[in-house]
């Protein structure tokens, strides 16, 4: 028993937040409004979002700006399944297409289409990573082919409007209503969203604690050294960028029935960006930061431009600048490195403390 409270002095201080995190999400639809209970939810998957982000950047140092085309892909997919349920969509009829494509057929049941959407995000991830970490391209050169892509599938979806309606996007997406039966509720689907988005942070928590997850972190720290060691850093990069690849497209699969509509305003550079914000803000690298950053600028966000209508965007870039100069490592990155300070502290004067008895009973002898 007495070493309970030494054990637990050891876990990290963010499994605690993300424990207070989990409790708060649960109860959260007890306190507030239901407006903001969507809110909410939608800001959890931008969580589950802002996790795969943290999976490429955070830990193998991957900077992708454009990321939201797996978010996007995801939504997009759930999305075109519920255009299709009563026949042809009106953005089609308007392009005198008469019969549903045949490409469409695979979408007509929600649950497959939302299945499609991560697989595709997936595949298009790998086959993007292939491409790219065999032909040995990283650091800035990968960040710029990634912002390339956002732009090409924003024009591709904008361009292929007959078919995705372009620029307006898609509207009217149901909470998974099966078969003709009832769209899930808003509380249950929240519910949901909140589950969903436990379960892909214990995720990714167990990726990075496994063998992918430390290899990652060598990918960020030395690569060329990996090499060295018998590893092929290429392979592990195309493991993780097909891994986040999903997972965002979990994200994009959960957020177009949260928001009933998906646009072109959520998969391009504009999107990514704002991911790489919020992990910014909440410390990269750790998992937590990455939930912490994306609920508090969001909440901010809202907060603030229901109150400062006018000059909002000021006060909130303001607090961004004065984050990233003063606590470059991320809030959540701030407050573990103050842990382990101090736990360093205390080794130190535990260990000098032992010093001096052993030199008062070497003095007594």
């Amino acid at each position: 028993m007495t070493n309970i409270p030494k054990k637990l002095g050891n876990v990290e201080v963010n499994r605690y937040i993300d424990v207070a995190l989990l409790v708060f999400l649960l109860v959260f639809p007890l306190v507030a409004p239901g407006f903001r209970v969507e809110l909410m939810g939608r800001f959890v998957c931008y969580a589950i979002f802002a996790l795969s982000l943290d999976l490429l950047w955070g830990y193998a140092g991957l900077l992708s700006l454009g990321h939201a085309v797996f978010f996007g892909m995801g939504g997009y997919m759930i999305g075109l399944c519920y255009q299709i349920q009563n026949g042809l969509p009106a953005f089609m009829t308007r392009e005198k297409i008469t019969s549903l494509p045949w490409f469409y057929l695979p979408l007509k049941n929600p649950i497959e289409a939302a299945a499609m959407g991560i697989v595709l995000s997936a595949i298009v991830a790998m086959l993007l990573g292939f491409f790219m970490f065999s032909s040995k391209i990283k650091g800035v050169f990968f960040t710029i082919i990634t912002l390339a892509l956002a732009q090409m599938f924003t024009s591709l979806i904008i361009n292929m409007q007959k078919y995705t309606n372009g620029f307006n996007g898609l509207q009217g997406i149901k909470r998974f209503a099966i078969n003709g039966h009832a769209q899930i509720g808003k509380i249950p689907y929240y519910y949901l969203i909140v589950i969903i988005g436990a379960l892909a942070f214990v995720f990714c928590l167990w990726l990075t604690k496994r063998r992918v997850g430390k290899v990652a972190t060598s990918i960020r720290e030395n690569e060329s050294r990996l090499g060295f060691l018998g590893y092929k850093a290429s392979n592990y990069k195309i493991l993780i960028l097909t891994i986040s690849g999903a997972l965002a497209g979990l994200a994009g699969v959960l957020y177009a029935p949260a928001t009933s509509s998906i646009t072109t305003v959520d998969i391009g550079i504009a999107a990514s960006t704002a991911a790489v914000v919020w992990i910014a803000v909440g410390g990269r690298g750790n998992l937590t930061g990455a939930v912490v950053g994306t609920l508090l600028i969001n909440w901010a966000q809202s907060l603030l431009s229901d109150n400062f209508a006018t000059f909002w965007q000021l006060i909130l870039g303001a607090v961004l600048l004065i984050i990233i100069f003063f606590i470059p490592n991320g809030i959540i990155g701030q407050i573990l490195n103050l842990q382990r300070r101090r736990k360093n502290a205390n080794q130190r004067l535990d260990a000098d403390s032992a010093d001096g008895q052993d030199a008062l009973l070497e003095k007594e002898a």
